[in-house]
């Protein structure tokens, strides 16, 4: 009974935190082009490139896994320096992150040479990889250690649903042959995501205690 007591107290705190919520929004609306690269860049390669899906699928796969690790390492540490000089410092290198996936996702969208798509493609990774690094630091800035784990889980709920909800509008997308314009749109969505943690996301502290 306690048990259970302490798990309802816990997301109740989460879901009457408002900087929960917004951490909440900004992770789940990135991980729609997270997902949708993931599972359709090699069709998008395919298609825009004109090569067999045979060469597509590892092209696409190693950039995006070579980016992500450089975004990753890169992030950490820039995020870790940061945040000792400006509390708001792993906001903004997650921001930087995100900033570089918004002209990336235009350029695979529309992209039409290898440069520009495995450039695109690279920028990608490397900024998905610096926000990815820095949703757990962010949300320990806003969430009592008590929590962190409950948070977390909802936020991981939150997008696999939806990268479940993108994974399927893309693939009808690439039915009506659409599939380049809706990846540029997601541009859009991620802008709207960078805003909301510009604006709304300000830390008192690097390790929020009850």
């Amino acid at each position: 009974e306690k048990t259970k007591t302490h798990v309802f107290k816990g997301l109740g705190l989460l879901l009457t935190n408002i900087s929960f919520w917004i951490i909440l929004i900004y992770f789940a609306v990135p991980s729609l082009p997270g997902w949708g690269v993931k599972n359709w860049l090699p069709t998008l390669f395919a298609e825009n490139l004109g090569i067999d899906m045979s060469k597509a699928g590892p092209l696409s796969t190693i950039t995006i896994a070579t980016s992500s690790f450089i975004g990753v390492i890169a992030g950490g540490i820039l995020s870790d320096r940061w945040v000792q000089k400006n509390l708001r410092g792993r906001i903004y290198t997650s921001a930087i992150g995100l900033t570089l996936t918004i002209p990336a996702l235009i350029l695979i969208g529309y992209g039409h040479s290898l440069f520009h798509i495995i450039g695109a493609a690279f920028s990608f990774g490397v900024g998905f990889g610096m926000f990815d690094a820095n949703n757990m630091p962010i949300l320990c800035q806003f969430v009592s250690r008590k929590y962190r784990a409950t948070a977390y889980g909802l936020m991981n709920m939150v997008g696999v649903f939806a990268g479940a909800f993108i994974t399927d509008l893309l693939g009808k997308s690439t039915d009506k042959g659409n599939l380049g314009k809706d990846f540029a749109m997601l541009a859009g969505i991620v802008l709207i995501a960078l805003l909301i943690q510009l604006t709304l996301l300000k830390p008192t502290t690097n390790d929020f205690t009850e």
